[in-house]
């Protein structure tokens, strides 16, 4: 097969994208599974507004915005290459508004920020939901038709979902380090 020139890969993507739409609209949009990634996305944001401490939002917001840079970048390579797949999607555009990036694991993570100060409580709380996430949720989501394993295990998630939250902590607690001196 020729490598395709640049012309070629802005058809195939139109063609991919035509294609997405069609099957967003005739498969996804408005179903239970559809109203439900909705409500993923918008019911944490929710309870993040009555849950977080004002006082704190300078850093639960640099957190969350690095955890969700994070995060989706691991989750748009996944996707690109095949490994997952989201059969549901809020929006028919890659995984970009993948529910899971922009609501429930930044939120949690952010509350988890807050209420666990020292690094040993919140390294310890990072691993017990690192193992809900990976062992837990994620089958429960995949038995919704929610999230499709292609080439990925369960337990490859789980040192990732350990390693986000305490990068992020360590790279926010640098900045604001930095910035009192």
């Amino acid at each position: 097969m020729p490598i395709p020139s640049d012309a070629d890969i802005v058809e195939m993507t139109k063609a991919l994208t035509q294609a997405r739409i069609a099957n967003w609209l005739t498969g996804t949009l408005f179903t239970w599974r559809w109203w439900f990634v909705l409500a993923l996305l918008i019911v944490p944001w929710i309870g993040f507004y009555y849950a977080a401490d004002r006082k704190k939002l300078p850093r639960l917001f640099l957190y969350g915005t690095i955890l969700f840079i994070l995060i989706l970048t691991f989750d748009v390579l996944g996707y690109e290459n095949g490994i997952w797949a989201y059969p549901c999607k809020i929006l028919p555009f890659g995984p970009l508004i993948a529910f899971i990036d922009a609501g429930p694991l930044p939120i949690i993570y952010m509350l988890e920020y807050q209420y666990f100060c020292k690094w040993k409580d919140f390294i310890a709380v990072s691993v017990i939901t690192s193992l809900i996430f990976s062992f837990l949720l994620e089958p429960i989501v995949q038995a919704m038709g929610l999230y499709t394993l292609i080439s990925w295990k369960y337990i490859y998630s789980f040192p990732i979902y350990v390693a986000l939250p305490l990068l992020s902590r360590w790279a926010v607690d640098r900045i604001f380090a930095a910035a009192e001196q």
